[in-house]
C-alpha cells in the first residue's frame, strides 16, 4: 500500500489552521512503524497559564480508554462469556445475565449509568466516588433492549467489568503493560502533571473550563500525550511489549443474534469505509475531543487530541487518514428538515438537513451508494431514505417507520399527569402540565426548572434537560396506558406509573 506522508501532513496543518492563537487548541499526529511522520499542533493546553500545546501535552483520553482497558482484561483472562452476575453481585436480574462480552462490545442493552440519572437532573458535574457509582449501577432496573438484538454505546458495562477484576486497573496496566505511560487520576481533582484543561465556549461568556465531578472509570479515565499514545498503538499493532495476539482479539467485531456484524470490538470499532481496514476509538469530556485510527496493515496511525469542546476529532482524523491512504470519504447526506417519530414505538429523529439527532445522539449525514444516508459510527448505526412522506430504514439495526412531526402538534393529552416511579432506588415524581407558555415537565433531581414539551405525536413529547457543555434531549413515551418511559440515545428503561 503506498501512503502520502505529504498530503496527510497537509490535510493535518489545514485541519488545525482552525484553532487560533490565544484558546485552546490541540495536536494531530501522524505515524508510522518508524515513529512519528509529522505532527501539527496548535492553541493552547492552558489558557491560564499561556502553555502551548504540543505532542509531549498530557490530555485526557477519555473513551479512547476503552480498548486499553479491554487489553488488560484479555490478559488477565476474565472469561468474558461469564454473566455479569457471576461477577458481580447485587444486579438487577436482566442486567445480571448479560454476558461480559455483550457488556462491553455495546451489544448487551446495558443502560448508560451517566446518562441516566442525567435524565433526572443529576449533572455530570456532580461529585460521585467509585462505590457510590457502583452502588447507583446495582440498582439500574432494566435493559434498553434484549441483549444481542441491537447496539447502542454504553459506559456501564466497563465500569462493572472494572469492578469485577481481582486488581485495580492500574496495577494490571503495570504488570502486563509496563511500558504503558498513563495516567490513571482518581477523578478531575488529582493533579496530573503537564495535563492540558479542557475548554468549551459560552455564547455569552467565552471559554470556560469543563466540569466532570463523576469519579472515573476503566471507560474513560487514562490521560497520556500524543507521543504516548502512539508508542502505545505501535506496539499494540505489532503485538509487543505485552500486547501479543491482543490485537486480533480487540479487533473482533461484535455480532447480534441475526448473525450482523457490528462492526464495534472491544473498545475498537471499525470505520464503515471501502478498502483497507480503518480501527480506532474517540474519547470525549467536557471540554476534551479525541480519536485515534489505526491502519494496521501498514502499521500507521493518526492522533487527534484536543482540549476544545467544539473539535470535530473523528471527522479530521478521517480526513487525514483519507489523504494519507487514498482513500475516498462519502459525500455529504441530506434529509428533509423536521421531526420524525414512530407512531407506536420510541424512536424519533430530529433532521436539520445535513446532521441527524437519532434519539438525542447528534451524527453528520453522509449520502451511502444505494441512495440512503448513513451515520460513520459503528455503536451509532442508522440508513435511512425519504419514503412516501416519511423516513424509513434501519436504527440500531432494526427497522424503522418515522412519520413526520408537525411543529405546532399539539401534546397528546393522556400524558398530562402526575406520575411516579423508582428511579436508582428512589420513588421519584415526575409532573407533566399545560404552563403558560406551552406544555412543560417537571422532573426530579437537583434542578426544579420547568422544561418545556413539544409534542412528538400519539403518546410522545420532546424535552431538553440543559447540562453545560451540552444537554439532555429524551423523550417521554407512553409505553402502556398507565406507564412512561424516559427514552434517549443511551438510556431506556427508567418507567413512571400514573399516580
Amino acid at each position: 500500500m503506498k501512503l502520502s506522508w505529504q498530503q496527510a501532513a497537509e490535510k493535518a496543518a489545514d485541519l488545525v489552521a482552525g484553532w487560533n492563537a490565544g484558546e485552546p487548541g490541540g495536536v494531530v499526529l501522524g505515524f508510522d512503524r518508524r515513529g512519528p511522520r509529522f505532527a501539527h499542533a496548535a492553541g493552547l493546553a492552558s489558557l491560564e497559564h499561556r502553555l502551548p500545546f504540543t505532542t509531549a501535552t498530557p490530555t485526557r483520553l477519555a473513551s479512547i480508554t476503552k480498548h486499553v482497558f479491554c487489553a488488560a482484561v484479555l490478559r488477565e483472562g476474565m472469561d468474558l462469556r461469564a454473566p455479569l452476575g457471576a461477577l458481580v453481585p447485587g444486579l438487577a436480574p436482566p442486567i445480571a445475565a448479560v454476558p461480559m462480552r455483550r457488556a462491553l462490545d455495546m451489544t448487551g442493552g446495558l443502560p448508560d449509568l451517566g446518562e441516566s440519572f442525567g435524565l433526572i437532573g443529576i449533572p455530570g458535574s456532580a461529585s460521585l466516588d467509585r462505590p457510590t457509582l457502583l452502588d447507583l449501577a446495582r440498582s439500574l432496573p432494566g435493559l434498553n433492549f434484549a441483549p444481542g438484538s441491537s447496539i447502542a454505546y454504553s459506559n456501564t458495562g466497563y465500569r462493572l467489568a472494572e469492578s469485577a477484576l481481582q486488581a485495580p486497573f492500574p496495577d494490571l496496566l503495570s504488570r502486563h503493560f509496563p511500558e504503558h505511560g498513563f495516567a490513571y487520576p482518581e477523578d478531575e481533582a488529582e493533579p496530573v502533571p503537564g495535563l492540558a484543561t479542557g475548554y468549551w465556549r459560552d455564547p455569552a461568556r467565552g471559554w470556560r473550563r469543563g466540569r466532570y465531578g463523576l469519579n472515573f472509570s476503566a471507560s474513560g479515565g487514562l490521560a497520556c500525550s500524543a507521543d504516548t499514545l502512539m508508542r502505545w498503538a505501535l506496539r499494540l499493532m505489532a503485538g509487543e511489549g505485552g500486547t501479543a495476539r491482543l490485537w486480533e482479539a480487540l479487533a473482533c467485531q461484535g455480532r447480534l443474534r441475526d448473525g450482523t456484524e457490528t462492526g464495534y470490538g472491544l473498545g475498537l470499532s471499525r470505520a464503515p469505509l471501502p478498502g483497507p481496514p480503518l480501527w480506532g476509538h474517540g474519547g470525549s469530556l467536557p471540554g476534551y475531543k479525541d480519536h485515534i485510527l489505526m491502519l494496521p496493515g501498514a502499521g500507521a496511525g493518526v492522533i487527534v487530541l484536543s482540549n476544545r469542546e467544539d473539535t470535530g476529532a473523528y471527522r479530521m482524523s478521517l480526513e487525514v487518514m483519507a489523504a494519507l491512504a487514498g482513500l475516498d470519504l462519502p459525500s455529504a447526506g441530506r434529509l428533509p428538515i423536521g421531526v420524525f417519530a414512530e407512531e407506536d414505538g420510541p424512536f424519533w429523529v430530529e433532521s436539520s438537513g445535513d446532521a441527524l439527532q437519532l434519539l438525542g445522539a447528534p451524527e453528520p449525514l453522509h449520502a451511502a451508494p444505494d441512495g440512503t444516508v448513513q451515520g460513520l459510527q459503528p455503536h451509532l448505526p442508522f440508513r435511512l431514505r425519504v419514503e412516501a412522506g416519511g423516513l424509513e430504514g434501519r436504527l440500531g439495526h432494526r427497522h424503522a417507520r418515522l412519520e413526520p412531526v408537525a411543529a405546532d402538534a399539539p401534546l397528546d393529552g393522556r400524558l398530562l399527569g402526575s406520575w411516579t416511579g423508582h428511579a436508582f432506588g428512589d420513588m421519584a415524581r415526575l409532573d407533566i402540565k399545560s404552563g403558560e407558555n406551552g406544555p412543560e415537565l417537571h422532573l426530579p433531581g437537583v434542578s426544579s426548572r420547568r422544561l418545556a414539551l413539544r409534542s412528538l405525536g400519539p403518546g410522545k413529547a420532546l424535552a431538553e434537560r440543559p447540562n453545560p457543555p451540552g444537554a439532555y434531549r429524551f423523550a417521554i413515551w407512553l409505553e402502556q396506558p398507565n406507564s412512561l418511559v424516559l427514552v434517549s440515545q443511551r438510556s431506556r428503561m427508567l418507567r413512571f406509573q400514573r399516580a
